[in-house]
């Protein structure tokens, strides 16, 4: 027994030429980001990706504490002060100083 099926294709030209406009830009930056790194990759020693990432990474947040040292310093000193500054210890604290010294 023959039995004929007939089915139809609709193929939407602009839609697949919109998609892939839209996906054009991504691609060719995945492709450059990997081309950049297999580039970097061959040229150290590194015997895996990741531990040339966390080489180049340790190298980079190095740079910028050191960059920043003095900033991240001087923030984190006025974080922990005014953090002191709002417990009942401290406050306890500076009362008996003022108290002793008269002020």
């Amino acid at each position: 027994m023959e039995h004929i099926v007939q089915f139809a294709i609709g193929i939407d030209d602009k839609a697949i030429q919109n998609r892939i406009e839209e996906h054009a830009y991504s691609d060719v930056l995945d492709k450059l980001t990997k081309n950049a790194v297999d580039s970097v990759f061959a040229h150290t020693n590194a015997y895996s990706r990741e531990n040339m990432w966390n080489g180049l990474l340790g190298a980079a947040l190095q740079s910028f504490l050191e960059e920043r040292k003095d900033e991240i310093i001087d923030k984190a000193a006025n974080m922990l002060a005014d953090r002191f500054q709002r417990t009942k210890k401290y406050r306890e604290a500076m009362g008996a100083v003022i108290e002793k010294d008269g002020e």
